[in-house]
């Protein structure tokens, strides 16, 4: 998936010859505006998020939904809905997409606070070469998340 800075005369110039190409060809697309955080905390928090479940022997969906949502981060991430169809209000888990920057920082910090208290050390994200060595840890271990 490419990323484009449509504030920039370059990108957007590549924007518009991908998305004429595929118009032409008749695709189906996805268009998506990325606006509450930054492609740099995303990263992050992937990798975090990864470490974690490496480290405890869970699923990166395991540890991303059940963990760093609905047991850390609960006032964040669990919402309520309605029912279109029904009126039925239900709740619902929020998208790491859908938070703000602010709430997505609160919302590591608290994970990385839960991760030390298991006995877990995660680094902040200026910690350059411990976080290497965290991603070269997860790229050999992919398999297992």
């Amino acid at each position: 998936m490419a990323v484009y800075d449509l504030s920039k005369p370059m990108r957007r110039a590549q924007f518009e010859r991908r998305a004429a190409l595929l118009i032409k060809a008749g695709r189906f697309v996805e268009l998506k505006e990325i606006t509450n955080r930054s492609l740099k905390q995303n990263s992050y928090l992937h990798l975090i998020l990864s470490y974690y479940a490496l480290e405890f022997g869970y699923t990166l969906e395991y540890t991303k939904r059940h963990i760093f949502k609905i047991i850390v981060n609960p006032d964040i991430f669990i919402i309520n809905r309605t029912s279109d169809k029904t009126g039925e209000i239900y709740k619902d888990l929020l998208s790491t997409a859908k938070t703000t920057k602010a709430d997505l920082i609160t919302a590591i910090n608290r994970f990385k606070d839960h991760a030390a208290k298991g006995g877990l050390y995660l680094p902040d994200p200026d910690n350059l070469i411990y976080l290497r060595e965290i991603l070269e840890s997860i790229e050999s271990n992919k398999q297992y998340l």
